[in-house]
């Protein structure tokens, strides 16, 4: 008796474990009402993204208003993986990395090998005399600052590289263009809502670290305040790079993890039933036919036939 109550205890508490590993923790790390008094960006208090950097894979244009006579410069660049744009005749210029002033800096000084400066816009004209303006020091034409140079147009015509994600129990899941302006609620909008399986009240946006910071964020979404009481606090603005993670109810997460578990058992068993029934039937085929009647009565023997002529 003792024997089968220690089986039955060990059983549950191995259910138990179980039932835990599968629903996962459900803790989050930063409370709402530190959020709530916290400055992170959210519905109706969004701020401004930092100067972009281009990435590959941005689609950028750029406008030379007086290049080389044949040798346009127009029409839009794709940053390649190598984080580089071709010019055409005039070369490839490395831009990964440089905010769009940076990037028309350096386009400009890669130009300055085949164009003149008169003719980048680079020489400091008096307007009142329409000559150069000489630097006193150097006793040379005066150099404007090439991103103050109107002769060269740059721009993101396409924002390619910044992006966020939703990852779990979503209609669509995958990578979605940022463009400054999202919030959880457009995510989850965007992902084609939520799966039957998910759990509302467990979601979560995780905001990786940037470089040299201590640890990255993991923030708590409320999605039943923001939709049903226009709570604000935990819509959260989304910036490059964040993960919003819906996640799966436990109830189902248990489910699944039990038809995990019997899986290999209910394959046995039918392999097993299978081969059983398999070979019950080639017996039966081979087995030899009984001289049985239609009743199933064994027929006894034959006998007192009429002769056939001349037989005895």
């Amino acid at each position: 008796m003792d024997m089968a109550r220690n089986v039955y205890r060990r059983a549950g508490w191995l259910a138990l474990l179980a039932c835990c590993a599968a629903c996962g923790c459900q803790t989050v790390r930063t409370p709402e009402e530190k959020i709530a008094n916290g400055n992170i960006p959210r519905e109706f208090q969004k701020v401004s993204m930092p100067d972009y950097v281009v990435e590959a894979p941005d689609l950028l244009i750029v406008e030379v208003l007086d290049a080389l006579p044949g040798r346009p410069i127009s029409g839009e660049r794709l940053v390649r993986p190598d984080g580089k744009i071709t010019l055409g005749f005039y070369g490839d210029v490395y831009v990964a990395g440089l905010t769009l002033p940076e990037v028309k800096e350096k386009i400009i000084l890669h130009l300055r090998k085949f164009i003149s400066d008169e003719t980048l816009g680079l020489i400091d004209i008096d307007p009142v005399t329409d000559q150069p303006r000489i630097d006193p020091k150097t006793n040379q034409p005066k150099i404007v600052d090439p991103r103050d140079v109107n002769t060269v147009l740059v721009d993101v015509t396409a924002y390619n590289s910044k992006n966020y994600y939703v990852l779990g129990d979503v209609a669509v899941t995958g990578r979605f263009p940022i463009t400054g302006n999202e919030t959880v609620l457009d995510a989850i909008n965007f992902a084609g809502g939520l799966m039957p399986t998910a759990a509302p009240q467990n979601i979560r946006l995780v905001r990786p670290a940037p470089p040299g910071a201590c640890c990255e964020q993991v923030l708590p979404v409320n999605l039943a305040a923001i939709t049903s009481g226009g709570d604000p606090t935990t819509n959260y603005q989304l910036m490059p790079g964040d993960r919003l993670v819906v996640y799966r109810d436990p109830i189902v997460r248990f489910t699944v993890f039990l038809d995990r578990l019997a899986a290999p058992v209910q394959t046995v068993l039918g392999t097993t039933l299978q081969s059983a029934f398999t070979i019950r039937a080639v017996k039966f085929a081979g087995a030899p036919i009984s001289p049985t009647g239609a009743g199933g009565a064994a027929r006894g023997p034959i006998t007192n036939l009429p002769l056939e002529p001349g037989a005895r």
